[in-house]
Formats: C-alpha cells, sequence, structure tokens
C-alpha cells in the first residue's frame, strides 16, 4: 500500500480532519517526505488560485506523490451542492468539478467528492438521485475526456442522508458504467453505517483506490474503538494495493499527530 495524509495549506479550525497543516503545499511536501508519507491528499476550494504546473513540480521535489484532490471545502465554505434544487447552484458546483478535474490532472491524481454531492433534506430520492446523477454524469463525462478518475465515497448518516453504507453507494457507482467512477472507503463512515468491515472492503475491491484512516470523533487510531486490524487484514487479504490516507484532527498537533499517524499505517497496514 501507498501512505498518504490529508493536508490542508490554509488556517482552519482544528476539528477539521486535515493532520498536516502548513502556509503553503510546498511545505506540506517537504514535511510529508521528512516524515516519511509517500503521498499527500490536496484540500482544494477554489482550484483557480493553483497553479498545477508548478505544485507538480514542487511535489516532485519532495518525491511525493498527489493522492487526491478534494473538494469539500467548496460545501463548506460556498455552499457549492451537486444536487442543490437551484440549477444554477448545481451548474456553477459541475464547472467548478471541472476546474479540480483539470488541476488533477496536471497533479496525475484524482478528485474525491464527499460532502459537495449535497442531502437529500425534504426532498424524495428520486427527486435528489435524479439532480445528483445529472451533476455525477456532467462532472463524469469531462473526467472521461481527460481519463482522470473521479473519486466518491460515503458519507455516514450524520453527515449525509443518502448512500451512507457501502453497499448503497457501490450501488449508486455502478449504474455509471465507468471505470473512472471509482471508490473511497472511509473507516469513520462504515465504522457508522456498514455491518462488517471485511465486507464492505470486500464489495467495494471492484472501485477501490482509496482508503481513509480515522477513528471515531475523527481521531488518530487508539484500539479502543474501530477494529483496524481487521480493515487491514481484509485489505491485505484481498491485495489492496491503492492508497491508504490518514485523516484526522492535528492533534496534539500536526506534526506529532502525522508522525503518529504514519507509524500507526506502517505497524498495522503496512
Amino acid at each position: 500500500m501507498k501512505f498518504s495524509v490529508c493536508a490542508v495549506d490554509r488556517d482552519l479550525p482544528v476539528d477539521r480532519p486535515f493532520p498536516l497543516r502548513a502556509p503553503t503545499y510546498a511545505e506540506c511536501a517537504r514535511i510529508a517526505r521528512e516524515i516519511g508519507f509517500d503521498g499527500i491528499e490536496l484540500q482544494v476550494q477554489d482550484p483557480s488560485l493553483y497553479d498545477g504546473k508548478l505544485l507538480k513540480r514542487q511535489l516532485d521535489d519532495q518525491g511525493i506523490a498527489c493522492s487526491a484532490v478534494t473538494t469539500g471545502l467548496a460545501y463548506v465554505y460556498e455552499g457549492l451542492n451537486m444536487a442543490d434544487p437551484d440549477p444554477a447552484i448545481r451548474k456553477k458546483t459541475v464547472e467548478r468539478l471541472h476546474r479540480q478535474l483539470d488541476l488533477a490532472k496536471e497533479l496525475d491524481s484524482a478528485i474525491l467528492v464527499g460532502f459537495i454531492r449535497g442531502r437529500q433534506g425534504d426532498r424524495s430520492a428520486i427527486e435528489f438521485e435524479k439532480c445528483l446523477s445529472e451533476s455525477v454524469r456532467a462532472v463524469l463525462d469531462y473526467a472521461e475526456e481527460l481519463n482522470t478518475p473521479f473519486i466518491m465515497e460515503q458519507v455516514n448518516h450524520h453527515d449525509g442522508d443518502i448512500y451512507c453504507n457501502t453497499e448503497r453507494t457501490m450501488q449508486f457507482l455502478e449504474s455509471f458504467h465507468s471505470d473512472l467512477l471509482q471508490y473511497n472507503g472511509d473507516t469513520y463512515h462504515m465504522w457508522i453505517d456498514d455491518t462488517t468491515i471485511t465486507e464492505a472492503i470486500e464489495r467495494s475491491l471492484g472501485k477501490l483506490v482509496l482508503f481513509h484512516v480515522s477513528d471515531v470523533g475523527r481521531n488518530l487510531p487508539d484500539d479502543k474503538h474501530f477494529d483496524f486490524y481487521e480493515a487491514a487484514a481484509a485489505l491485505k487479504k484481498f491485495g489492496y494495493n491503492g492508497w491508504t490516507s490518514i485523516e484526522c484532527k492535528p492533534l496534539p498537533d500536526s506534526y506529532t499527530c502525522c508522525k503518529q499517524g504514519l507509524a500507526y499505517l506502517k505497524r498495522v497496514f503496512g
């Protein structure tokens, strides 16, 4: 497996589960290399603020890959939403995700979609899925033009209200019949909404390319709640060789958290 860490280049509240924090992604890459990670996952709200070619050189200079370009900050701070009832907001969201794909292409990476898919709210599941499906298709069509992967993750029922477990999420992804529409497994979400971790991992194997490691409360693993050893055994059993990333709050501080996180990944998943 390749080990990555969720990184952010701006000041965010400590409850955001991005352990590696620095003023620039060039500095994030330097720290990640120093600690021993293979890659960093970039939290990008507005891709127009980045020079993709320069950023790729900066990561390459450190021998660090980009495991994914995530999209959730645009939902949290701008309200962009793939399934919004307002067609204008959906259109703006799709356009933003196209630009995310452009950046991911330059970084030899993929985009990761979670919260930005939106919530069902008071609408029927049919109405919500229609809006989301139209947006997914529009983003996926562009992803296929670029030959750049588009990854989606399940979102547990506390943080979302549809596609909360692996089975339901996989059914939705498979309905598009595209190898570029892929899956992000996440222990935080699995612990809440999947029956067994081994079955969830096995169900997702056909699309699983990114696996987030995060304990209850989005904390570093402490082996008191979630069975990370079961998850690691299942990934190894099924021959998973994609990205495994630590995603947690930067506690007690960013550098210590990242060092402890990588040590845990190597001990349990290595």
